[in-house]
């Protein structure tokens, strides 16, 4: 029987509803093969017999990754393993073993790779910040923050770049997430290694439901420059100014809340938005069900998986034209996609939705039919079974 090896995933695979890992790992049913995956931790043990996973502790992600790779080297050089699966390698990252072409001609699966999105100079600093308290003992914090800030784009870039384009080549198939993601690595690899397989979603766990006609908004995710809440409550104060009972309800945390909040209060918005912080994800379900709309003014994203939850939901969806948005959301059918950084186009749409329930209604069933059709996690991993049948015959 054909035996898959996949790590690194995530470094945790946990059962929530935004784990990509963990969804994809759970719907790989195939008596046909053995899956064996090695990761940080896991904190939930229902999954397919013929999956196992192996979580291998460590401190940090250092001794993490160093156990990892040993591992995996181990287990590809006793000749056991028919295919390995680096799944969820980031854009510049790289993987050690593939780099150093240790696999033994193992058929190698990379992937799903997305386009990512910009970081910008700020929140760069503070998630290196983050990243080197978590990681480093204190006095090596400081002088790393010098070096890095100095040396980023002209010293550390280029290696970074050339690791992971070797890391691509030693791929035999490299999966990608949407036509942008294609479009990036066909200038780094042969086209013909490349292979379109979407995120998706659990369309049981986000349940459809028919929106009310009610005026409630709802925006999720972290609260950082490169979200664009600023644009959307600058929208909103537009909004509220034709209905003025309209109400934006944001789900997360992050540096830009103060900020946000500050600007709330300047527009003497504060009775049209809540701040919910970081809440159970059955209560956002719970917003999503009935809400009018789901904005997501981002200003840069990788393959957005909020986006799909909403329209699972069958909440209709504003969403900003960036990474992978067009080729999710049919402008006019699912939801609205309007430009970046303008807060009157997403206004537009929005009232377009709130004047108009019988339209809601239909973008609304739309919106699920396009999930159940293309980004339903059980029809995702059978084509990743597809994938690992081509490369074991």
């Amino acid at each position: 029987m054909p035996r898959v090896l996949i790590g690194p995933t995530k470094t945790d695979i946990h059962n929530n509803e935004y784990g990509k890992s963990y969804n994809l790992l759970n719907n790989l049913y195939d008596d046909n093969f053995t899956v064996d995956i090695y990761t940080r931790s896991v904190s939930d043990t229902l999954r397919p017999e013929n999956v196992t996973v192996y979580p291998l502790g460590g401190s940090n992600r250092i001794s993490f990754y160093s156990y990892l790779y040993y591992r995996l080297l181990r287990e590809l050089r006793e000749g056991s393993v028919d295919i390995y699966h680096h799944m969820n390698l980031s854009y510049r990252w790289f993987n050690p073993i593939l780099v150093s072409e240790l696999h033994d001609n193992v058929p190698v699966v990379v992937g799903p790779c997305q386009t990512g999105h910009a970081i910008m100079a700020e929140e760069f600093n503070r998630m290196l910040s983050s990243w080197v308290g978590r990681n480093l003992p204190r006095p090596f914090t400081d002088p790393l923050h010098t070096i890095v800030d100095a040396t980023r784009d002209v010293i550390l870039d280029p290696p970074r770049m050339d690791l992971f384009k070797r890391t691509l080549d030693a791929a035999d198939r490299i999966v990608v997430v949407d036509q942008e993601a294609y479009e990036m690595y066909a200038d780094l690899v042969d086209e013909s290694k490349l292979r379109t397989i979407p995120l998706g979603v659990d369309p049981d766990v986000f349940e459809y439901s028919e929106p009310d006609d009610s005026h409630e908004l709802v925006a999720i995710g972290s609260l950082r420059e490169r979200k664009g809440y600023d644009i959307l409550i600058e929208a909103l104060d537009q909004i509220q100014q034709e209905y003025p009972e309209v109400q934006l309800h944001v789900f997360g945390d992050g540096p830009q809340e103060d900020e946000l909040v500050a600007q709330v209060k300047h527009l003497d918005l504060d009775e049209n938005v809540t701040f919910h912080g970081y809440v159970d994800q059955s209560i956002v379900r719970e917003h999503l069900s009935r809400a009018r709309a789901f904005v997501h003014p981002s200003r840069s994203e990788g393959f957005s998986m909020v986006r799909l939850e909403a329209m699972s939901t069958g909440c209709p969806v504003v969403v900003t034209n960036v990474s992978g948005a067009n080729e999710m959301v049919r402008d006019g059918e699912e939801g609205f996609v309007v430009p970046t950084e303008e807060p009157e186009p997403i206004a537009d749409a929005v009232t377009t939705l709130l004047s108009d329930y019988e339209l809601t209604k239909q973008i609304s069933r739309q919106a699920r039919d396009r999930v159940e059709e293309k980004y339903d996690w059980r029809k995702i991993a059978e084509e990743y079974l597809d994938l690992y049948r081509s490369l074991s015959g």
